[in-house]
């Protein structure tokens, strides 16, 4: 069932719809805490250029996590076809 959370991001509050609040709360957390970091150390930036920066953040670690995520996966199947490939020769050398 869709929902209307209330989050604050950047010390302002928004609410926002959707089915997993706890999803939602932490995304929001997540942004939040990007935003509050850049906003220490580059005091003398606009509000939307934060907001720019902490997304441009979000979406590069998000990039990295699914390119490891590829190639972790790529590696298991690899893996996997070397095993199935010596247990293949091993079944044979038994018969």
């Amino acid at each position: 069932m869709i929902q209307s959370i209330r989050v604050k991001i950047g010390g302002k509050e928004y609410t926002l719809r959707g089915e997993d609040e706890q999803k939602i709360r932490s995304c929001a957390a997540e942004v939040d805490s990007q935003f509050q970091a850049l906003q220490g150390k580059l005091q003398d930036q606009s509000t939307a250029t934060l907001a720019v920066i902490s997304a441009l953040n979000l979406a590069e670690k998000n990039y990295d996590s699914n390119l490891q995520t590829t190639t972790d996966a790529t590696f298991i199947a690899a893996e996997l076809d070397k095993m199935s490939t010596f247990l293949e020769q091993c079944w044979k050398k038994e018969k």
